[in-house]
């Protein structure tokens, strides 16, 4: 059985895609899926604050994957795949309250389950760019680059 920080993230993806697929009827959607989940209370609670976080900071944390993305440009990526790298920047650089590794970890996860295995290396690839450049701009580096 996932965790509710896990099972959180999940629903948060798919809150996140859909209100990027239809904006106008964010709200109702989100409505209706609720209905249809049945989630626990925290893990309710941790996905809306979660989608609530990354759509506030969206053009921070687009700026930011803008930086990390390397031939890519963020709308040519499927809206999984943006959504997926926006909530989890936005985990680790945001609301920070989990090591970068496990929201790297989880979000690699979810990248397997919604999308395939290309696209979970490409995840890992661009979030642990963000780590790195995350922890040089705050003078340290990665607790598994320490040392090296």
């Amino acid at each position: 059985m996932r965790g509710t920080r896990s099972q959180g993230r999940s629903f948060a993806l798919q809150l996140l895609y859909q209100a990027e697929m239809n904006e106008e009827l964010a709200e109702a959607s989100a409505s209706r899926f609720w209905e249809e989940q049945h989630p626990s209370r925290k893990a309710r609670a941790f996905a809306e604050a979660l989608v609530e976080a990354t759509l506030s900071h969206m053009s921070e944390i687009d700026a930011r994957l803008g930086k990390e993305l390397e031939h890519w440009k963020l709308g040519r990526l499927s809206v999984v795949v943006r959504n997926l790298l926006r909530m989890a920047v936005c985990e680790m650089l945001v609301v920070g309250e989990v090591p970068f590794p496990v929201v790297i970890d989880e979000s690699v996860e979810l990248a397997r389950r919604f999308m395939d295995e290309e696209s979970a290396r490409f995840v890992n690839s661009v979030l642990e760019k963000c780590w790195i450049n995350a922890s040089a701009a705050q003078g340290g580096a990665p607790a598994s680059q320490e040392g090296a």
